[in-house]
Parts: C-alpha cells; sequence; structure tokens
C-alpha cells in the first residue's frame, strides 16, 4: 500500500521555508552573473546606436568630401516647360535667349505584312535579317519563326547594334513588329535587309516601313547660333551648361548662370549640425551605458582630433576655422556662413580642396576615418565581438550554475527530508516513552493508594 509523505509533518519544521531562504543565499551568484548579462546586453545595444549616430555623421562628411557639394553655379531656365539646365564649376554667369526649335527623335520602322498572331511563321527557313545602324549591323535568323521568336533575337542579339524590338496587337487578326533605335538623331537611323539561306537577297517579308523619322535636336542661342545635336540632352553647346529638352519653345525665353554657394553652404552647416549632434550622443552614452568605455572616448578623441588638425593641401586655406567652422568653448563647433562665403570668393578651388582633396581633405579624412570604424574589422566591430562573447560566456556560466543550483536544491530537500523523517521518528519514540512512564506512574500511585 502506497504511503503519502509531505516534508514537515513528520517533524512540524517548516521545511520548505528552510530550503527557499537557503536556496536564495545559493542564488546570489546566479543573480549577479544575470545582472552582469544584462548590463553586457545594454552595452550591445549602446554600441547600435553609436553605430547609428556615427553612420548619420559619416554621411554629412561623404557629402561634403564630394566635388558635387562644390558647385558654385547655379543655371534658371526661364522655361521649363521646354528645356531644364544645369551648371557645373565651368560654366561663366551670364544670360543668353533659348528657343527649342525642334526635339531630337528615335527612328522606327515597322512591319506591313499581314500576320495574324505573334505565333504565326514568317518566311522560308534560312531567311535571315540584317539590322544596320551606321557603321554598325548584325544579322538574325527569321526564317520560318514567330514574331514573337524574332522580337527575342533581337533583343538578345549579342551584337544588337543599338535597336530594340517590340510587337504591337494592332487587332485580333493583326500584329506587328516594331523596331526602335535605341538612340535618337539622324546618326540612329535603322536600315534593314534580308537574305536567304544562301545569302542571297530576298524581297522583305515583313513589309518594314518608316513609322516615326530620326531628327535632331536643335535650339537657337542668342537667335543666332543654331545648335544641332543627336540628342535632347545637350552639353557641349555652352561650356559647364547642359540643357536637358522637354518640348518645343512657344517663345524665346531667358537662360541665366549665377553665382551660388548655398549647396557649399547647405553641405558645411550639415556636418557641423552633424558633429554637434554626434558629440551630445557621445555624451549621453559616456554618462550612460557606455559609462568609463575606453572605445567610446578612443573614438571621440579620434573624431575631435581630425576635426581641429591641419589639412595637408596645398592652397591658403589649411585649417576649417579659416572657412567659419569654430569649435566653442563647450567642444561644440558653430558656423559662420559669411566667413565661407569670403572664403570662396577669395579662393574657390582652396575651399573645395580643404574638403574635398582625395588624400589631405579635412571631410574625405573624416569619411575615411568613419568609415574605417564602422568597417567589419574596425573599432565598433570589434568592441561588438568583445562584448558579445563575454555574453556567451556569462550565459554559460549561467546555464551551469542553474543546472549546479538543481542539485543543491534537490540535495537539501533529501538531507531535510531524512532530517524529518528522523525527527518523526524521534517524536513517535518520545511519545511512545511518555506514554510508558506515565503508565508507570499510574501503577505506583494505585498501589500506594492501597
Amino acid at each position: 500500500m502506497a504511503t503519502i509523505s509531505a516534508a514537515g509533518i513528520g517533524s512540524g519544521l517548516d521545511i520548505e521555508s528552510i530550503i527557499t531562504s537557503l536556496m536564495d543565499v545559493e542564488r546570489i551568484p546566479l543573480r549577479s552573473l544575470q545582472v552582469k548579462a544584462g548590463d553586457l546586453l545594454t552595452q550591445v545595444s549602446a554600441y547600435g546606436t553609436l553605430r547609428s549616430v556615427l553612420a548619420t555623421f559619416q554621411d554629412s562628411a561623404s557629402k561634403l568630401a564630394s566635388t558635387d557639394s562644390f558647385n558654385f553655379f547655379k543655371a534658371t531656365s526661364g522655361d521649363e516647360a521646354a528645356y531644364s539646365v544645369t551648371a557645373d564649376n565651368n560654366a561663366v554667369s551670364g544670360s543668353y535667349s533659348i528657343n527649342v526649335d525642334s526635339l531630337a527623335a528615335a527612328h522606327k520602322l515597322g512591319s506591313t505584312t499581314a500576320i495574324a498572331t505573334s505565333s504565326t511563321l514568317v518566311g522560308n527557313a534560312g531567311d535571315q535579317m540584317t539590322i544596320t545602324i551606321g557603321t554598325g549591323s548584325f544579322t538574325v535568323d527569321i526564317g520560318a519563326r514567330s514574331l514573337s521568336s524574332i522580337q527575342d533575337l533581337i533583343n538578345e542579339a549579342t551584337g544588337n547594334v543599338g535597336v530594340s524590338a517590340g510587337i504591337v496587337q494592332e487587332s485580333d487578326t493583326s500584329v506587328h513588329l516594331v523596331l526602335t533605335s535605341e538612340n535618337t538623331g539622324l546618326d540612329n537611323q535603322i536600315a534593314v535587309s534580308f537574305s536567304d539561306s544562301l545569302n542571297a537577297p530576298i524581297a522583305d517579308p515583313l513589309g518594314m516601313t518608316q513609322i516615326q523619322a530620326a531628327a535632331d535636336a536643335l535650339i537657337t542661342i542668342d537667335n543666332t547660333y543654331v545648335i544641332s545635336r543627336s540628342s535632347n540632352t545637350i552639353s557641349d553647346a555652352i561650356e559647364g551648361v547642359t540643357f536637358e529638352l522637354q518640348d518645343v519653345s512657344a517663345s524665346v525665353s531667358q537662360m541665366s548662370i549665377s553665382r551660388d554657394t548655398s549647396a557649399v553652404s547647405s553641405a558645411v552647416s550639415s556636418l557641423v549640425n552633424s558633429y554637434n549632434s554626434l558629440l551630445s550622443s557621445f555624451s549621453e552614452l559616456r554618462n550612460g551605458d557606455l559609462s568609463g568605455d575606453s572605445t567610446l572616448r578612443l573614438i571621440e578623441s579620434k573624431i575631435r582630433d581630425l576635426m581641429g588638425s591641419k589639412a595637408g593641401v596645398d592652397g591658403v586655406f589649411k585649417y576649417a576655422s579659416q572657412v567659419g567652422i569654430t569649435f566653442e568653448k563647450d567642444g561644440t563647433l558653430s558656423f559662420d556662413s559669411t566667413e565661407l562665403t569670403n572664403a570662396l570668393e577669395t579662393d574657390r578651388a582652396a575651399v573645395m580642396d580643404l574638403f574635398t582633396n582625395d588624400s589631405q581633405g579635412l571631410a574625405f579624412r573624416m569619411d575615411s576615418l568613419v568609415e574605417g570604424m564602422l568597417s567589419s574589422s574596425g573599432l565598433i566591430n570589434a568592441r561588438e565581438d568583445g562584448i558579445n562573447a563575454r555574453v556567451d560566456n556569462t550565459n554559460d556560466q549561467i546555464d551551469r550554475m542553474e543546472y549546479r543550483l538543481t542539485q543543491i536544491q534537490a540535495r537539501y530537500r533529501a538531507q531535510y527530508t531524512a532530517l524529518d523523517t528522523l525527527l518523526g521518528q524521534l517524536q513517535s519514540t518520545g511519545d511512545w516513552l511518555t506514554g510508558q512512564l506515565d503508565s508507570l506512574n499510574n501503577l505506583i500511585s494505585r498501589k500506594s493508594g492501597n
């Protein structure tokens, strides 16, 4: 017959409370490890934040390191519907009258032969089509093939000289092959010829005909100079100026080119603001989750030192402070756009070199510095790997300790259960002896009474 037992019933001891108290003491090292693991995970998260703010700062440095930020001229179109215009650093301030006379167009040929469906076979086996643009040409086998197959052969031809093929379904019983030059202009007209399997000329089995004429773009500058180009993008009519033609002009308009330092000022301002934001993040991390972290201190020191360093360039400007970027007492940066503008007026090439020189430019070096920090072999990744290794090691210690605590608890339970049983037995023996003594006393009392 099975027996039912519970700890403490035999002796009256509160064994569960005793074991709980003992295990609370045993778990003190475990709780310390758990706190340590939590702190390490907090550091990992903090380094994720650091990585993010550094990437934002690097983006600002990268933009300022690009010569695109130093576009000192702005071109303005007087007729945006007809053309847009941009200017680079080779431009010269001035104004021109512009009229878009015609747009460049791509040459197009289309088939006229009645073909029922895109799967209907065309011509005879061995028939070929040769497509020519300028001095270039290529040949595809079209004999006894469908329009769909011919289309694919043209588009996928390794020697294709700049022609795309498509299919137009005019009706349920009429489909057509359309060839379009991939480039506009008279120099990119398409010519087609056909031959049989013996390379002898044959009649056109597709009836290809022109459906859109090739055309060059024409613009007139200052009512005098007629510019003809094969493309609607014209970048060699006025030095430093690029036109994107959209439509024929309704009337003559003015295009102006003027000096513009707003792009440079905006890029420098963005770097300064990003640097100050980075310093704020450094402070929060240094006084919070990365308190006492040597890697954070090293990163902050490197960036601050580089910002105030001398650029090894040949121009007259060698420090950021010479172009309006200065350190405040609290370590943040301030930016004087007027001082930058004055520097640009003095020597714009030297200002550009100060930031963009591809070995010594301030923004270039800052971009490279942060790129190295964020790379797979950089400071951030090395520190994260180190912390993650410590997290793994701590978690292993926690697992081992939890297993050991399970064994300790089982041992305590076995020991105190045995003690409970022993005390229960002693209690029973004591109760029996007490009963025997009581019986003896009663017997003696009765005899004395007689």
